[in-house]
């Protein structure tokens, strides 16, 4: 009768071993499951993430801030074109001769940059033109990625080159946070422009994101096809640079702005804006910025042949 009761207990236990071992596995099996189903959501829904287009926004112009400006619809191929506005300098500057190229941030279109950084921009005294990638404003209706973005750059820098007869040298390209990346790729390509300038730059996407901890967890760098690697690219960028960043700046730390400058060629200029976070460092404290950056334009061509 013992031998029975053993191993009837012995029976039981393994039963209820093999239920736990069945749970186990079951709960592995979610957890994979949903590990899984959002590196699957990341890795196809992160050109709308990188790239949040807003679908309603308030309608202006430069003409709301008393600038003359020129409505432009910049092909990028045969079916395909970008919004722009070119916006010229006061003759008097000691730097119309100059224009900057600006590739904007990825929450908002040209109609918003009306208060957010034209006014700023302008005051620095160089022709402006500022682009809309393609899924922006009146731009062509497409998803943008970075190779689609890289190629409105090109198509904005060929655009002055060709029927504005822009020498490169005079071409300033200006990039603030995603705009970075674009600016960086042409600044890359293009040895012959006259400067670039880097606004609450990234050394990449992957690494903003890890600056979430609870996407550490995710296998970023190979679901990436947007990356953006601004520190890779920095190394192959031989013309004057000028990086900024505000020192509350959060999705991109001084740090990434540090590791920028340190990888970037001579000559190079590094400014800290005090107080100032991501989203407001053309509002706080912009004096001290504009001042540095007018100092840059003016004398970017300085000891460089003409």
């Amino acid at each position: 009768m013992a031998d029975i009761v053993a191993r009837t207990d012995i029976a039981a236990v393994e039963q209820e071993i093999s239920r736990h071992r069945r749970l186990i596995a079951r709960i592995a099996l979610l957890v994979f499951a949903i590990y899984a189903a959002v590196c699957a959501f990341f890795y196809f829904r992160q050109d709308k993430m990188t790239f949040p287009a807003p679908a309603s926004y308030p309608r202006a112009s430069p003409l709301d801030a008393g600038l003359p400006f020129e409505d432009l619809h910049i092909p990028v191929n045969k079916s395909q074109q970008i919004h722009a506005w070119w916006i010229p300098a006061d003759p008097a500057s000691a730097s119309a001769d100059k224009v900057l190229l600006a590739f904007h941030g990825n929450g908002y279109v040209l109609e918003q940059s009306v208060t957010l950084e034209m006014i700023p921009l302008h005051s620095l005294g160089a022709n402006l033109l500022l682009v809309d990638y393609r899924g922006y404003g009146s731009s062509s209706a497409e998803i943008p990625t970075e190779e689609r973005v890289n190629e409105d750059a090109r198509a904005a820098f060929d655009y002055l080159t060709s029927q504005r007869e822009v020498p490169s040298r005079n071409i300033v390209l200006l990039g603030r946070s995603i705009g970075t990346g674009p600016a960086t790729e042409l600044a890359k390509e293009h040895a012959d422009a006259g400067g670039l300038i880097l606004i609450s730059p990234f050394t990449s996407t992957v690494d903003i994101a890890k600056t979430i901890w609870y996407l550490r967890i995710f296998p970023l760098a190979l679901l990436s096809h947007n990356r953006f690697d601004n520190l890779l690219k920095i190394k192959g960028v031989h013309i004057p640079i000028f990086i900024a960043v505000g020192s509350e700046d959060r999705l991109t730390p001084p740090a990434m702005a540090q590791a920028l400058f340190k990888n970037a060629n001579n000559p190079k200029q590094l400014y800290i804006s005090p107080g100032a976070d991501h989203n407001n460092i053309m509002e706080i404290g912009v004096a001290g910025l504009e001042k540095q950056l007018t100092t840059f334009l003016e004398t970017i061509h300085r000891g460089r042949p003409l």
